[in-house]
């Protein structure tokens, strides 16, 4: 038996992908930098992560877009309501921290706003029905 993949769950799965992606690529690499001057000349430059500067509290704001993605996913046969919500809440956090990690969450929102406008049907079934000729 063939699995059919439903376009909303495959993008679902994309979001949550981005989403925990952009939150490591935060955490673990530097996006903090400092530099020492010594008689008006760049002396020292060091770089941080976000976790060396904020410490632990940082994975709070980093695990609500992963947490927002991934909720869907979690519930199975969700109602359209859960996935709208999801999606419009990842907005707003988009929105709100745009100042600062806002941006990296960009391409997880637009994955889950193409998750919520997929079509229902999964990818695979109108095909064989198109070409056994039962339409």
């Amino acid at each position: 038996m063939r699995r059919h993949w439903d376009p909303k769950r495959v993008r679902r799965i994309i979001a949550l992908s981005l989403a925990a992606g952009a939150s490591l690529v935060l955490l673990l690499f530097p996006v903090y930098s400092t530099m020492s001057l010594s008689n008006g000349a760049p002396d020292h430059v060091t770089a941080s992560t976000m976790f060396d500067v904020m410490g632990p509290s940082i994975l709070v704001p980093l695990l609500v877009p992963v947490v927002l993605a991934g909720l869907p996913l979690l519930v199975r046969r969700t109602a359209h309501a859960l996935p709208v919500a999801t999606t419009i809440a990842l907005g707003i956090f988009t929105v709100i921290s745009s100042a600062t990690i806002g941006w990296f969450y960009v391409p997880a929102l637009a994955a889950a706003v193409a998750a919520v406008t997929a079509p229902p049907k999964p990818w695979g079934v109108g095909e064989q029905a198109h070409i056994a000729g039962q339409h």
